[in-house]
């Protein structure tokens, strides 16, 4: 005798999206620290500002753009943004500088800790970007080591994990809403072609491009620039690699959309 199963499915739960249709849709701040006081200047790195301006332009951002900043004016420019009435939808900075484990090299030659940067946006410090995503990109450098290759038998199949929310009223971290996103993981140098850019800002406005014309989550996005990065060669013998890392905090899929001009 055959039995017969029931299967109840429930309705699946849409993912929440964060809201990006306001105009602007935030601030971009970029801090190019490409001349140093030691005389040594990141050459490339202009070509990073270049493209980032390009494309969080066609985002929808109003972006500021800063140049060759000490510590202390790094850690004042931060005070300064975090204290604006943010009407937007969402906050970006891109900071682009050398750096070592401890954080990012201002002008001057002082360190900058990465939390300095970006503590000023959080719930205690700015109201007005509470529940709204708060996005960072920084390059540089985060140790002296090289990554070295590692051989990969590429499997081409891929898994679509399900997610589950609930819809009530509910309070959030302070630290809620956060995405930091770094070209190298810790301890490890980062790449930069001094006539084209660097590796890891390149490959990020050329996927965020296409991720806004496709309606890619930024978690997306960003995966398909590790993978770009991690497939990229640097060294005499070719035998040097990187990956870059990405911290979040997110709550929500985060789209950029491109908007029409």
């Amino acid at each position: 005798m055959v039995s017969h199963i029931h299967l109840i499915s429930s309705p699946a739960t849409e993912v929440k999206q964060y809201k990006m249709d306001s105009n602007p849709s935030g601030f971009c701040l970029i801090i190019n620290n490409e001349n140093f006081k030691s005389g040594e200047k990141r050459d490339g790195s202009q070509n990073d500002v270049d493209f980032l301006k390009l494309v969080f332009k066609i985002l929808g951002f109003e972006v500021a753009i800063y140049k060759d900043l000490t510590k202390s004016q790094i850690k004042g420019v931060m005070n300064q943004y975090s204290k604006k009435n943010h009407l937007g939808d969402c906050f970006v900075c891109c900071v682009l500088s050398h750096g070592d484990e401890n954080g990012i090299l201002g002008y001057e030659g002082e360190i900058c800790p990465l939390d300095d940067i970006t503590s000023p946006f959080d719930g205690d410090n700015c109201s007005t970007l509470i529940g709204k995503p708060k996005v960072f990109f920084i390059q540089a450098c985060r140790g002296k080591k090289r990554q070295s290759k590692a051989k990969l038998w590429e499997d081409v199949s891929g898994g679509q994990p399900g997610e589950k929310s609930d819809r009530v009223f509910y309070t959030i971290s302070q630290s809620s809403d956060f995405l930091i996103a770094m070209s190298t993981v810790e301890g490890y140098v980062s790449f930069r072609d001094k006539s084209k850019g660097s590796w890891f800002i390149q490959s990020l406005c050329k996927h965020l491009k296409e991720g806004s014309e496709s309606g890619l989550d930024i978690l997306k996005v960003l995966t398909e620039v590790n993978d770009d990065v991690s497939r990229k060669e640097a060294g005499e013998k070719k035998d040097c690699k990187m990956t870059p890392v990405i911290y979040f905090t997110l709550r929500k899929m985060l789209i950029f959309r491109a908007r029409k001009s």
